[in-house]
């Protein structure tokens, strides 16, 4: 039998061989998609006020070159205040600023000692930026300033002691941007996270919609906004009013399971279900609308919410009728809630709402960072490999530019740091959009330098302009980005004395090579989706058979897991499941890797959707707080047996799928979950709701199963 890793090299090099036949070459002709739902002007004024500052301190003190190396601490600064919420956020710019003033002693300082020794830097810079893409958007995006930092100081070659003064401004001026993030959280506490809450309160009526309207698909993977922003709250926030926010979004997450389970039971009662969806669909917009509004509003608006979720009645009288009951319990309950939002003296005891409420945490504590790191190190993931070649392509460009003497050849190198990604699609975009926009920046940055020049106000002014349209453009379009940060970075630097005619045609000139050289060095040295991404899908199986296994054994013996352990194990199986959807994405985008091509993803994550819609119709049978009397558990030992049947070979064949998407071997035989389900229903104790629960449960299985037994079979 041929050795696995064989195959997957062998996949490997015939997708190289692939690659510029299999290239879509319109890709390199797209200007966008351009999100103008994501303009962000009122964001955009505080971090150019955080840039701008700076120069009018330098112009006012009579070193305006001064302020314009604080000025190039505070712009990368500002990019990466767009990541995390509040406290995030600022950790966030204080880990960029840092590592910029370093990055910024160390190529000032190189680059007049030694010039030859940035190879050196330029490879290690490179290899940890390229590893910390591992640790999520945040970290990865304060990481990669830290290059930008860098190769702007190999331009200005100075002293130990010039280079540690224009360190200290760098650092000042990126911790300038720090403080007026940390400033805004004295202004209007509470709004983010409220309408955080309306957000996702929005969503589950947009959900609910869609299934008054026929439409049973399961909720979406991906989680509430709100949970990142009470994760991260804003710290001037009452203890007591984050409380009651916590409980709105443990609600949600209530309410979504208890609408995935009336999902689940619309074959059993189609009409009932959409005129209970219809229902839930409306009260649920009048929430998002009560979060949405001012305080003085709220009163009225929960008014007429709680005349409304009290006359709420079930309307449908079958088995799934105990799914809608849930539902418009859940909603009286967020009624309370919103009624005693801006009245935290009016709340119960606090030890009760911090006993029930599932608190989110965030995962970015050094701790794990430092595992995450730890198990990204080896080449043999798709991180390390990123890493690596990323450090040796720019350490051969850095090679190239010194050997030639090209002019400002340090943007060659930035560029490469800039564009080349991990994957295929994001390579080929963010080479070609930046040659674009850096066509476009540089020339509009070169007129208004002449324009504006000699006058240093002028200067300031044109470079405010440019500045805060490459912030407000930021997250609408990368092109548009590009060109208005080529244009600031062209101003700048011919306030710091370059001239601007120069250095735009340098900057055009240079980011076109290394742009072309990023396009080259993935075609040669590709990190293909397809040859990791049985990983991601192999990770799917395993949480999803976590997650349903563990409610089976919370029915089968109460009290085994909180609501906490319930809720992680969910939240694991949801981003497992954005993950993989991720990679299907990218897969898409590649020359095909058999067995597991497009399609073969595409039906699994329809298998995978449909398992969770299961999942989620489970977890809305399990009691929410420990055991329940009645109905709620478990208590014959006939049923305890069966349950703890159904979870063992439930877990047995979810482990089979991960080691067979692992491995690409065929799947050998597995046990029978439709032998094990409740029936025969008339001789269980268990409850009522399980056996159709419990049915498609076993179907969802048996289609994954399915699914990978056709992709892997021998050809």
């Amino acid at each position: 039998m041929t050795n696995p890793r064989c195959r997957r090299v062998s996949r490997g090099l015939r997708s190289a061989r692939s690659y510029w036949s299999g290239i879509r070459w319109r890709k390199l002709l797209r200007f966008g998609p351009f999100h103008w739902r994501d303009l962000a002007p009122w964001r955009a004024v505080r971090v150019t006020a955080g840039v701008v500052v700076p120069l009018v301190a330098g112009a006012a003190g009579g070193h305006l070159d001064y302020g314009a190396f604080a000025s190039l601490g505070a712009l990368p600064a500002g990019f990466t205040s767009f990541q995390g919420v509040t406290r995030s956020r600022v950790t966030a710019v204080a880990l960029a600023s840092a590592g910029m003033a370093v990055s910024t002693f160390v190529g000032g300082a190189t680059a007049a000692a030694a010039p030859w020794m940035l190879v050196l830097v330029v490879i290690v810079w490179g290899y940890l930026v390229g590893l910390a893409v591992c640790l999520g958007p945040r970290l990865s995006v304060a990481a990669i300033q830290w290059s930008v930092a860098l190769l702007i100081a190999v331009g200005l070659p100075l002293g130990p002691r010039e280079a540690a003064l224009r360190a200290g401004l760098v650092l000042a001026g990126g911790l300038f941007q720090g403080i007026l993030v940390a400033l805004s959280w004295a202004f209007r506490r509470g709004d983010r996270e409220r309408a955080a809450l309306a957000e996702s309160y929005r969503l589950l009526g947009a959900y609910a919609s869609r299934l008054a309207a026929g439409h049973f698909e399961p909720p979406p993977a991906t989680p509430f906004p709100a949970a990142a922003a009470l994760a991260d709250p804003n710290p001037l926030l009452p203890v007591t009013v984050r409380l009651n926010q916590l409980g709105l979004l443990e609600q949600a997450e209530r309410i979504r399971t208890s609408l995935a389970a009336l999902a689940e039971g619309a074959a059993d009662d189609l009409s009932g279900a959409v005129s209970d969806s219809a229902a839930a669909a409306r009260a649920l917009d009048l929430v998002a609308d009560t979060l949405s509004s001012g305080h003085a509003d709220r009163v009225k608006r929960v008014g007429e919410l709680r005349q409304y979720v009290t006359e709420l009645g079930v309307h449908s009288g079958t088995r799934s009728h105990w799914a809608a009951e849930a539902l418009f319990g859940q909603l009286r309950a967020v009624t309370g809630d919103l009624a005693r939002l801006d009245s935290p003296a009016g709340r119960g005891p606090e030890g009760d709402r911090r006993r029930r409420t599932v608190v989110p945490t965030a995962q970015d504590d050094i701790g794990w960072t430092a595992l995450t790191l730890r198990a990204n190190l080896t080449p043999a993931g798709e991180t390390g490999r990123h890493a690596v070649r990323l450090a040796v392509v720019a350490g051969l460009a850095e090679v190239l530019v010194q050997a030639t003497g090209l002019f400002e050849g340090r943007w060659v190198v930035l560029t490469i740091f800039l564009v080349l990604k991990p994957d295929y699609t994001s390579t080929v975009y963010r080479s070609t959009q930046r040659v674009i926009g850096t066509l476009a920046g540089a020339g509009v940055g070169a007129a208004a330098a002449w324009a504006a020049h000699p006058a240093p106000g002028w200067l300031i002014t044109a470079a405010a302009l440019t500045v805060a349209a490459a912030y407000a453009l930021f997250e609408v379009n990368y092109l548009l980005y590009s060109g208005f940060l080529t244009a600031y970075v062209v101003i700048l630097l011919d306030i710091l004395g370059f001239p601007a005619e120069t250095t735009a045609m340098a900057r055009l000139v240079d980011t076109a090579i290394g742009g072309a050289i990023a396009l080259v060095a993935y075609s040669v040295w590709p990190t293909w989706e397809g040859l990791t991404a049985q990983e991601k899908f192999a990770r799917l199986a395993e949480a999803n058979g976590r997650y349903a296994t563990a409610l089976l054994r919370q029915l089968a013996h109460p009290g085994t897991y909180g609501p906490a352990q319930l809720r992680a194990l969910q939240a694991a199986a949801r981003r497992a499941r954005t993950d993989a959807e991720a990679s299907t994405a990218r897969l898409a985008d590649e020359p095909p890797h058999p067995p597991l091509t497009p399609t073969v993803a595409v039906t699994f994550i329809a298998a995978v959707t449909r398992l969770a819609h299961c999942e989620l119709a489970l977890h809305a049978v399990v009691p929410p707080h420990g055991p329940a009397a009645g109905k709620g558990g478990a208590t014959a030992g006939t049923d305890v047996g069966r349950l703890d049947s159904m979870a063992s070979a439930f877990s047995t064949t979810m482990n089979s799928l991960a080691e067979a998407l692992r491995t690409l071997e065929p799947l050998g035989p597995l046990p029978s979950l439709h032998r094990l389900r409740t029936e025969p229903r008339h001789r269980t104790s268990l409850d009522p709701r399980l056996p159709l629960v419990m049915d498609n449960l076993a179907d969802a299985a048996d289609t994954l199963t399915d699914v990978l037994r056709r992709a892997l079979a021998p050809t």
